[in-house]
């Protein structure tokens, strides 16, 4: 017999369907549902999925309530560190420095910006953005930011990053060395959505999680809410996973803009890797 525990209403749920997604208590989706697990893991069974994710009889007896040991290997860890890592650099760095600069370079046109013509540029590893204007690189910037043993993990990396018409957006790309393994895309997720929570003055953090694929890669997409100097913003990150790749867009923006939510959907909207297909959020 094996077990879910909701992490909303810490009640354990008896898995004996693939179809159970969500709570028998409180109704709310279990965040470790199978149908999510599958798709990040398509070569596996719902056997795979008992055994890996959920818990024993046994464990919820003993009220051992931890997921079961080593699922994911210690380089993979090290991949979703480095993705935080990069979120906090890209927050506290970025924002406070680059932008200005950026800023102070460009400015905004007087011309509606969704009417303007867009720059569509070739970034790091085939990735294809439009912008209002060209983003600028800070990779070198956040490079020799990085411990030189995390530095050492890291083949290539690049961040860019646009801000303008009410809203900040940061592409960033990282191509690990072969001993990490793979990028590991929960890893960096998770660390992402916690560094951002952790930043000084952040509270009433609420968001979404949803799974997405473009062509042969797995992807997250988390959408939410934060206030934060009395002001309510509205952020959006996306990260896509393939071997040793890991790319990484970011967005923030004041809640109720509607001229910076246009601005972040159609640069979403034209986000394509070289070699992949269109993604789509299930």
């Amino acid at each position: 017999m094996y077990y879910l525990k909701c992490k909303h209403c810490n009640h354990l749920n008896e898995v004996k369907s693939e179809y159970m997604v969500v709570c028998g208590l409180c109704n709310r989706k279990l965040e470790d549902n199978f149908k999510d697990w599958k798709v990040r893991h398509p070569e596996k069974t719902f056997e795979d999925f008992q055994r890996e994710v959920c818990l024993t009889e046994e464990q919820v007896k003993k009220g051992d309530l931890s997921k079961p040991a080593g699922k994911k290997n210690k380089k993979g860890i090290i991949a979703g560190a480095i993705g935080a890592l990069l979120m906090v650099l890209f927050i506290g760095l970025l924002v406070g420095e680059f932008i200005k600069t950026y800023k102070a370079q460009f400015g905004d046109s007087d011309v509606p910006v969704l009417e303007q013509q867009w720059y569509t540029g070739s970034y790091a590893s085939g990735v294809s953005l439009t912008t209002p204007k060209a983003m600028k690189s800070a990779g070198a910037m956040l490079r020799n930011q990085l411990p030189e043993e995390v530095q050492a993990l890291i083949k290539e990396m690049d961040v860019y990053s646009y801000s303008g018409y009410g809203m900040d957006l940061a592409f960033i790309f990282s191509e690990y060395v072969p001993e990490v393994g793979k990028a590991d895309l929960e890893g960096a997720a998770e660390g992402a959505l916690n560094e951002l929570k952790k930043q000084r003055g952040v509270f009433d953090f609420k968001n979404d999680k949803a799974y997405a694929q473009m062509g042969n890669m797995i992807g997250i997409v988390m959408q939410g809410t934060f206030v934060k100097g009395g002001t309510e913003y509205e952020f959006n990150i996306t990260i896509y996973a393939d071997g040793l790749k890991l790319y990484q867009l970011v967005s923030s923006n004041k809640k109720g803009d509607d001229i910076a939510r246009g601005v972040v959907r159609r640069i979403y909207d034209s986000f394509k890797v070289a070699g992949h297909e269109e993604s789509k959020t299930e």
